[in-house]
């Protein structure tokens, strides 16, 4: 397990945090890039149709941006709200002072999606945290199996040995992200993404949607900021699903699934990564968002997010807020999976 750092002990209050109410709540500007330049295609990507775009070729890399196009279900029945789910994890991620990819809606022509900022800072190389796995006794990695198209249908459930503590093995001496804003160690910031998934009801927190950056000149290791949120906030549900769902019942089936062992909540696992890191300050700032600040969090166009599925998501985020912040898990023992 990481050592606490002594600087910030149980605390870990970060100065330049404050709970910027104005992150959420206005509508940003969406993104046009259709006069922008291609870079190239995501390495290792599992979506042939999303693209790195930059404003000029000769941009740096941390410039890019990643272009995703809203998709349809693995069924083909309703378009999933990816875009929504991505901005409002970034602009909640804002809020709490938590380090995340910068996410905006975006067009390219005439498809419509979502852009995210690259992580990487100039003179730094980023690594999943599969690449670091393999160095864990006890880790394994299976191919993932394929859907009837030949596309890879996950990466989480493959993987034997996804533990808390092999996560806490892999980020053990390593620094919060590059951003000269916070003393925090790794494993303290990753235990607040993990505040941040059970919030927003992401469980798909697979070995390859977490990083860390090496610095180029030295090799020292930080952990990346948070990035790819799209399946959150049931983005692939329709909205005559949302419409007969009890929200508070959806939060609670809400499960680690990328995780060993099965089955495990998202707060509570969320509630032990707190603990073990001595970070439960993620939980105080989440429970400074009022009902509004939330909601402000998926402000969206009605052409990008219908009345049903905004009411709907504004619910989840409220409820998971309660039951981060008032450690109300223990109904999820026996909530149905």
């Amino acid at each position: 397990m990481p050592t606490p750092n002594p600087e910030v002990g149980a605390v870990l209050l970060l100065p330049r945090w404050r709970c910027d109410v104005t992150a959420c709540g206005v509508m940003d500007t969406e993104l046009d890039l259709t006069s922008w330049s291609v870079i190239g295609p995501e390495p290792g990507g599992r979506d042939e149709h999303k693209m790195w775009l930059a404003p000029d070729p000769r941009s740096e890399r941390h410039e890019h941006w990643l272009w995703k196009p809203l998709r349809t279900t693995d069924d083909g029945s309703v378009t999933a709200i990816s875009d929504v789910a991505e901005v409002a994890a970034s602009r909640l991620a804002k809020l709490v002072g938590l380090p995340a990819a910068e996410c905006r809606f975006a067009i390219l022509g005439d498809e419509v999606g979502v852009a995210s900022k690259n992580v990487t800072p100039f003179g730094f190389d980023l690594h999943d945290g599969g690449t670091y796995l393999h160095e864990v006794p006890g880790y394994v990695h299976h191919s993932p199996t394929r859907d009837s198209h030949g596309q890879p249908k996950g990466h989480a459930r493959s993987d034997e040995g996804y533990t808390l503590d092999a996560v806490e093995q892999v980020l053990d001496g390593v620094d919060g992200p590059p951003n000269g804003k916070s003393s925090m160690n790794a494993m303290q910031v990753f235990a607040g993404y993990l505040a941040l998934d059970a919030v927003i009801a992401n469980t798909d927190r697979h070995p390859k949607n977490w990083a860390l950056l090496e610095r180029q000149s030295d090799g020292s290791r930080f952990l990346a900021p948070t990035f790819d949120h799209g399946s959150a906030l049931g983005a692939g549900m329709s909205d005559a699903k949302r419409a007969r769902r009890d929200p508070e019942s959806f939060c609670r089936k809400g499960r680690a699934s990328a995780f060993s062992p099965p089955g495990q909540s998202l707060v509570d696992l969320a509630h032990e990564a707190l603990s073990r890191a001595q970070a439960t300050v993620w939980q105080e700032r989440f429970a400074k968002l009022s009902d509004t600040d939330l909601s402000g969090c998926i402000d969206a166009a009605p052409t990008r997010l219908s009345g049903v599925a905004s009411k709907f998501i504004s619910q989840v985020l409220i409820i998971n807020q309660r039951r981060l912040c008032d450690a109300d898990s223990a109904e999820d023992q026996t909530a149905p999976r």
